[in-house]
């Protein structure tokens, strides 16, 4: 039986958790990444499940990420992607849209597309397992940020980037479509480095991280700890920034990046 208007917002208006290292509870963004989602480009449903501080769920509607690699190559993101598409032919030809999902401790992290060829899949029949890039060569490794300034600091991971030996262009999206790309085997590290003040919510992380560790890949706070998810809505006790690799050699090289170049940081 559907819920009236007046239900659902009784049932929002319940979650009030507090957190904390005992009990169970979700952690929902209905939108993330709301200025990626208002200019039709990259944004993110994310649900992860919280269990005694830890999320053990982790799930990620994209419905804009596209199937094919090289179309993130794009800097000016979807609406370049639209542009270029000319003709209905073309246009029908090009798929986007998944929803990626792990479970902590399974060692493995799922992608169900959500159309193919114009048709829309049967949910769960196409989903396949997924693995994080190979590649642990920085000259040939992708790195990405977001897109807005007011959430990184783009000099500092352009800085940590070129000690660290990265070439490649950084790949800039809204929202944590960036997990999703790490996850995916599309881009192989992550870096965020807030400004002073800004304090990172649980909902912006904990399903990545869920996804990320089950897809073979490491997520660590600058300081080589893990994510606490067991003090309320924000991660509190965050080392500097939070880094995101596909393997243990990158994350290495980016953590002593951070810890060669941090006193000389404004940050």
């Amino acid at each position: 039986m559907p819920l009236s208007t007046s239900e659902v917002l009784e049932a929002i208006s319940r979650c009030n958790s507090t957190g904390g290292q005992k009990g169970r509870f979700w952690v929902l963004d209905p939108v993330d990444g709301t200025l990626g989602f208002v200019r039709g480009d990259q944004y993110a449903v994310a649900l992860a499940l919280i269990e005694d501080g830890e999320p053990v769920l982790g799930v990620l509607g994209c419905p804009n990420y596209p199937m094919k690699k090289e179309w993130l190559n794009y800097q000016n993101g979807y609406r370049e992607i639209l542009s270029r598409l000319t003709s209905a032919s073309t246009e029908k030809s090009w798929d986007k849209g998944c929803v990626i999902y792990a479970k902590r401790g399974s060692g493995r992290a799922w992608m169900q597309p959500l159309v193919h060829k114009g048709k829309k899949f049967v949910w769960p029949n196409s989903a396949r397992q997924i693995k994080v890039s190979t590649i642990d060569n920085p000259a040939l490794a992708t790195f990405c940020e977001p897109v807005e300034k007011a959430n990184t600091s783009h000099s500092f991971t352009a800085g940590l980037a070129h000690s660290v030996g990265l070439r490649n262009q950084p790949l800039r999206v809204y929202s944590m479509v960036k997990y999703a790309a790490i996850a995916r085997g599309d881009a192989e590290i992550m870096m965020k480095f807030a400004r002073a003040g800004y304090k990172e919510k649980i909902w912006d992380h904990a399903a990545g991280v869920v996804i990320i560790q089950e897809a073979g890949g490491v997520v660590t706070d600058a300081g080589g700890h893990p994510l606490c998810f067991s003090k309320g809505m924000y991660l509190e006790g965050l080392d500097r920034g939070i880094i995101v690799c596909s393997g243990a050699k990158l994350h290495e090289k980016i953590i002593k990046a951070v810890d060669a170049s941090w006193n000389s940081s404004s940050l």
